[in-house]
């Protein structure tokens, strides 16, 4: 079981409440209708109110909204936590990350799908439709169905970043909920187009795997899902994910960006880019160098994912 949070922990799920409860009541009058994907709505779902920690806001919107409700943070006062200029195509598509005004660095992150989603358009209208109205630090707020809060929980396990509270969302989940939602979940997915991650998500914990074959879902895995899971260095997940591509073109976009981001993401990540010229041509030479001295252990890494893979075909 979780321990309780801190009363700083305590405290900062207040301000990120409340800054829910505001933001959202802002995009709804314009137009912008958001979704509160976790938070205090997934811990009120799991039953560990009081016990789960969350330190940003996850907000939901319509993708052909996202560019409005983007306008409206910037007239809220938010600032854009990524680098300014043309965009990182390193970072994913389906969320940014935005600070709030104010002197707590909260962060609320505005997506416009989930990651393992391939149709984002019937996302929202998935979540949207069967949303529920929960009661939230003076207001309320929109959150996802138990349905729809399933199949975010298998989905985040998959793709934990450095967290390991995805993992223990999953493992509440399988305890608490019904066979039933499952079953409403496994439907979603099919709706959305996150069969293959919903199922390899489900089956990273004991519990799932009987319950993921109870469902029909796919054994197969992919060398890029098992080095997302496990937390490789950064190179190691890229190569995988290289491997997936299907042409020589595709892969030669995808690489790229990662060896030479652009001079905006450089120096937003590195003191040595911002000093002038030489200093971005340093910091380029100084990123190679460190991908060549690493290759090694991403090579190890990438072998350990390729036997996860075989080891997961033959479960």
């Amino acid at each position: 079981m979780t321990a309780p949070p801190t009363a700083a922990a305590a405290a900062w799920h207040l301000a990120l409440d409340a800054t829910a409860v505001t933001t959202c009541a802002r995009l709804a009058d314009r137009g912008v209708p958001a979704i509160l994907l976790k938070g205090a709505g997934l811990a009120r779902r799991l039953g560990t109110e009081g016990r789960r920690v969350y330190t940003d806001v996850d907000l939901l919107v319509a993708p052909d909204t996202f560019d409005r409700a983007e306008r409206v943070l910037t007239e809220m006062g938010f600032r854009s936590a990524l680098p300014e200029g043309r965009q990182d195509p390193r970072l994913v598509w389906y969320e940014r990350p935005w600070r709030a005004p104010g002197p707590v660095p909260l962060v609320v992150d505005l997506h416009r799908a989930f990651h393992g989603v391939a149709d984002p358009a019937a996302f929202w209208a998935v979540l949207s439709g069967s949303a529920q109205r929960l009661p939230l630090a003076g207001g309320t707020v929109l959150v996802p169905d138990a349905g729809a809060a399933a199949l975010l929980v298998a989905l985040h396990a998959a793709a934990p970043a450095r967290s390991d509270r995805p993992y223990a969302d999953l493992l509440r989940a399988l305890e608490v909920l019904p066979v039933e939602v499952w079953q409403a979940a496994a439907v979603l997915a099919e709706r959305v187009g996150a069969v293959p991650l919903f199922g390899f998500g489900l089956r990273l914990a004991p519990g799932g795997v009987a319950l993921a074959d109870r469902l029909g879902l796919p054994q197969r895995s992919t060398s890029e899902q098992w080095t997302r899971v496990r937390r490789v260095s950064g190179p190691a997940h890229v190569l995988a994910q290289l491997a997936e591509l299907p042409t020589g073109r595709d892969r030669l976009r995808h690489l790229v960006p990662h060896l030479f981001p652009p001079p905006a993401a450089m120096r937003h990540a590195s003191p040595l880019a911002r000093r002038g010229p030489a200093g971005l041509l340093a910091a380029y030479l100084w990123r190679l160098a460190r991908h060549v001295v690493g290759l090694s252990r991403v090579l190890g890494e990438l072998r350990t994912a390729a036997r996860l893979v075989r080891r997961s075909g033959r479960a």
